[in-house]
C-alpha cells in the first residue's frame, strides 16, 4: 500500500496523516501550507476564523487556490492542511493527490475529507453534492456518523497520540472505518489485503 495512515481523528476537529515525505530534511525545512480563500464555503464544520489558524500554526503559509500548486510542489512543504471541513478546491485537486502520494502530510479540520468538491462560479465559491470518488483514492471513503459529546469527557490517550489536544466538545462526529486494502486476498473471501498490512493509531 502506497500510502499509510498513521492518524485520523474526525469530529468536529478532523485529523488525517499520512507519512511523512521519504527524502532526508532538516529540521528547518518543515513548511506547512494553508488552504485560505476569502468566502470559501465549510461543510459539516464550522466556518474557519483566519485569525485562529494564525495563532495556531505560528509561520505556516496561507495559499489560495491559484497558489496551491507551486506551493505543494515545493520540496520544503510537508504539511497540508485544510480547514474547510468536507469542503475543498475541486481544480487542485492534481496537485493535493501528487503532494499526498509524494508522502505529504495532511491535516483536515472537521467534516469527511474531501466529501464535497466546491468549484468557482463567477466570483463566488460553490459546493457539489457530496461525493466519494476523491476520498476513495486515499482509502478514507468510509465513516460514521457518531454522537457529540454531551455527558462526556475527551481525554488524549498518552500511549498513542502524537498531539497534545486541549480537551474540547462537539455536536456532530465522524468515525473513520479502517480498510488496509481494496484487493481480495483470495478470491473467494473477502477484500483481506496484505497479511503484513500494519496500522499505528
Amino acid at each position: 500500500m502506497r500510502r499509510m495512515i498513521l492518524l485520523v481523528i474526525t469530529l468536529t476537529l478532523s485529523l488525517s496523516l499520512f507519512a511523512g515525505r521519504s527524502e532526508a530534511r532538516s529540521p528547518e525545512a518543515n513548511l506547512t501550507v494553508v488552504f485560505w480563500e476569502d468566502g470559501f464555503p465549510a461543510a459539516d464544520t464550522a466556518a474557519p476564523a483566519r485569525a485562529e489558524l494564525t495563532a495556531l500554526l505560528p509561520g505556516a503559509k496561507f495559499a489560495a487556490a491559484g497558489e496551491l500548486a507551486p506551493a505543494l510542489s515545493n520540496k520544503e512543504t510537508r504539511l497540508l492542511v485544510l480547514p474547510f471541513g468536507s469542503a475543498f478546491p475541486e481544480e487542485q485537486w492534481d496537485a493535493i493527490l501528487g503532494f499526498l502520494d509524494g508522502g505529504g502530510n495532511l491535516l483536515v479540520l472537521g467534516g469527511k475529507p474531501f466529501a464535497r468538491p466546491a468549484y468557482r462560479d463567477g466570483n463566488a465559491w460553490k459546493l457539489r453534492p457530496e461525493r466519494l470518488a476523491f476520498a476513495m483514492k486515499l482509502f478514507i471513503n468510509d465513516f460514521q456518523e457518531t454522537p457529540g459529546s454531551r455527558g462526556l469527557d475527551f481525554q488524549n490517550n498518552p500511549d498513542t497520540a502524537p498531539l497534545e489536544l486541549p480537551k474540547f466538545s462537539w455536536s456532530r462526529a465522524f468515525s473513520l472505518i479502517i480498510r488496509l486494502s481494496a484487493e481480495d486476498l483470495y478470491s473467494r473471501q473477502a477484500s483481506f489485503g496484505g497479511l503484513d498490512a500494519r496500522l499505528a493509531a
